[in-house]
């Protein structure tokens, strides 16, 4: 099977000849390709011929076009500092009154915004010369958004003490911007959209429920409408929320490794959503040893079993052993 044929056949609950390897390559993928992070995250051809390299040396079933959750602020208005060598950022926060939401941000055609244009690019770029693999897309989702425009602490603190009509319409007002940044993704190739919400990990259930949960809906429904399929990451420990994750619809659930992977099995039940993770970026991937990667590998196969994908909990560190990346391919290819 081709990359691309094992995971819509898994995607479509059917048997893969291995397991796909969904590992996130980012820092990663900049460094073994030779190029500063700032040329990755700014040029498309850049990210994307470090990929499609990482993708054929090191046995990637998903080409997916991400590097940086700046992307979609920057097309705001957001001033995004481009460090040589490390994740662009945003040194001041656009949105400084959460109750001048609306004359702060306004939607935008994702093909006029310099950086959200990139990734249309890069989707493009892999569909046409990376056709034996799955192309996956990105957006933020609606709260990690409004972390990125307004500061994180402030966002948790208006979310805990302000109005809950100021909360929600700024997230409605990002939200529809992800929508339709997605949708012209999937228009563009790609069959998969990522939705990145890390900060959901850090709110109650009651608050994702309020305050997440509708937003990442409208987008895994507005993906499945366009003919995608959805893999929702939330970075930490989302033990707590994994409900309210699956009900969103999304196909993939992505799980951190302070998530139990027994418990995530439980939780899912006889649904059809996938997990994806989750072994310890940096205890295993970084600093383990190959037949550290192989033994974790294989462990959280054994206990998902079906409507699996391997992967890290969270991105592939820049300075991981090559050695130990290969080594979670040759795990699958042999045993999985």
């Amino acid at each position: 099977m081709t990359s691309r044929e094992r995971t819509l056949a898994v995607l479509n609950g059917k048997i893969a000849d291995r397991t796909p390897n969904f590992n996130i390559l980012m820092g990663f993928s900049a460094r073994y390709g030779g190029r500063t992070y700032r040329d990755y995250a700014s040029d498309y051809r850049v990210l994307c011929d470090c990929d499609l390299k990482c993708a054929e040396d090191f046995g990637i079933d998903l080409l997916c076009a991400i590097s940086d959750p700046m992307r979609e602020a920057e097309g705001f208005g957001a001033n995004v500092t481009m460090p040589e060598d490390d994740v662009p950022y945003s040194p001041i926060p656009l949105v400084d009154d959460i109750y001048n939401v609306k004359n702060i941000i306004k939607t935008y055609d994702p093909h006029n915004g310099k950086r959200t244009e990139d990734r249309l690019k890069a989707v493009e770029y892999f569909k046409k010369n990376g056709k034996d693999y799955t192309v996956g897309g990105w957006v933020e989702g609606a709260f990690a958004e409004c972390c990125d425009l307004r500061g994180i602490n402030d966002f948790l603190a208006d979310v805990a003490c302000e109005e809950e009509e100021a909360i929600h319409e700024f997230l409605s007002i990002v939200n529809e911007q992800a929508v339709r940044f997605a949708v012209e993704q999937v228009k563009a190739g790609a069959d998969i959209i990522g939705i990145g919400d890390a900060a959901t990990s850090l709110i109650s259930p009651d608050m994702y429920r309020s305050f997440a949960f509708p937003y990442q809906k409208a987008i895994v429904d507005a993906v499945h409408a366009a003919g995608g399929k959805t893999k929702l990451h939330i970075c930490g420990n989302t033990t707590n929320v994994l409900p309210h994750m699956i009900e969103t619809g999304t196909d993939i659930v992505d799980l951190d490794w302070m998530v139990d992977l027994k418990r995530a099995k439980e939780i899912i039940g006889g649904r059809n959503t996938i997990i994806s993770g989750n072994y310890d970026p940096v205890a295993v991937l970084l600093q383990g040893t190959p037949e550290t990667v192989r033994e974790k590998v294989l462990e959280c196969k054994s206990i998902v079993k079906t409507n699996y994908i391997s992967s890290g909990g969270c991105e592939v560190p820049r300075d991981t052993p090559h050695e130990n990346l290969r080594a979670v391919y040759e795990t699958l290819r042999t045993g999985g």
